[in-house]
């Protein structure tokens, strides 16, 4: 089959794994035989987008998660006030929901506060929150 779109490095990397992974999931939608002679091609790419939007969302959940765990192996900067660099502790959780390209993402980032500044902000902007 060939390629639509030459992809970054990291995804061809993958790229067979993923491959292996689509034929498994259309055997388990459709059976060894695939979709049903007369199927509409409609019906067929509304079913996939779907397990491509599930596939994004719990892929992007999972990452942000494994992101926000991994505030204790950043840098020490990374847990450093951004305006007067002073170590903080970031025992805080913050609930956050963003729609991204991919659709909505939800986790619980890191947050710190310095009492100094008297700002809360999150190690992975990098910035303070207002």
């Amino acid at each position: 089959m060939p390629h639509a779109k030459k992809r970054t490095p990291r995804v061809e990397e993958v790229r067979s794994y993923v491959q292996g992974v689509a034929k498994n999931l259309v055997a388990k939608l459709y059976g060894p035989d695939g979709p049903t002679w007369g199927t509409p091609l409609t019906d067929i790419e509304d079913l996939l987008l779907d397990v491509r939007q599930i596939l994004t969302e719990e892929m992007l959940a999972q990452g942000l998660a494994r992101q926000a765990a991994a505030l204790d192996r950043a840098p020490h900067v990374a847990r450093c006030c951004p305006t007067c660099q002073q170590p903080l502790a970031c025992d805080g959780r913050n609930e956050r929901i963003l729609q991204t390209r991919a659709g909505e993402a939800q986790w619980a980032e890191p947050e710190g506060y310095c009492r100094r500044c008297r700002r809360s902000f999150f190690p992975s902007s990098a910035g303070p929150r207002h």
